[in-house]
């Protein structure tokens, strides 16, 4: 996924290893690398120099945590959505996002 798909105005990314975690402006992302960068590299980017995981040989364990949301957020269907539990906060987004309803 592009940065410039993600449709939160916001991405937070944790590692599952040491539990660090951020959350950065869409926005800023964006000026730093581009709309067309991969999220995915980015995130390994933004969180592998200042991991604090205990095995330093083993890679960070970078997630983001809000990937399932998104998922429910752009979903072309609700049928399609993984996490039915989501659904509710899916729709205030598409709502204030002026993504309409699905």
């Amino acid at each position: 996924m592009k940065i410039s798909e993600w449709p939160l105005p916001y991405v937070r990314v944790k590692c599952a290893q040491c539990d660090r975690e951020g959350r950065m402006k869409l926005a800023g992302l964006i000026e730093r690398f581009g709309p067309d960068r991969d999220l995915f590299v980015v995130r390994e980017k933004l969180t592998e120099p200042g991991c604090k995981r205990e095995n330093e040989k083993q890679p960070c364990q970078s997630i983001l945590p809000d990937a399932r949301l998104v998922q429910a957020i752009i979903a072309k269907t609700e049928d399609d959505v993984l996490v039915k539990e989501l659904l509710p906060e899916a729709r205030e987004w598409r709502e204030k996002l002026g993504m309409g309803e699905r």
